[in-house]
């Protein structure tokens, strides 16, 4: 069982860094189903996952973009200092919301992202 785990954990990591290399993905959308699915955690436990491994994803394929001058620094400054301080109130939030209502605000969340792309 242990072992069948970690077969799927290695395997949702190089679907999702895939994924994230080559169309630029956040990992949430990757790694949190498939870790709340086939990986067997519970939400909470996936999201806060999910956003630990996506360091490791985007340092790696980062210096491939950047070699390439595709990595716009001024926006990666605004997104940063605004992506840190939203995200320890995301966080904060997550903490007292049900395990439904994360769920449901996941789904909505993939199909604007999805409804998005393709119209």
């Amino acid at each position: 069982m242990l072992r069948a785990r970690g077969i799927i954990y290695l395997a949702t990591g190089a679907v999702g860094g895939l994924l994230g290399g080559l169309l630029g993905v956040g990992g949430g959308i990757i790694f949190v189903p498939l870790l709340t699915g086939p990986g067997g955690l519970q939400r909470r436990l996936a999201h806060g996952t999910s956003l630990a491994v996506v360091i490791f994803v985007a340092l790696a394929a980062a210096p491939y973009y950047w070699a390439k001058g595709d990595i716009g620094w001024s926006t990666v400054a605004a997104l940063a200092v605004g992506g840190i301080f939203a995200s320890v109130a995301g966080a904060r939030l997550m903490a007292h919301l049900p395990t439904d209502v994360l769920s449901r605000l996941f789904g909505l969340l993939v199909l604007a992202t999805a409804a998005r792309l393709l119209w």
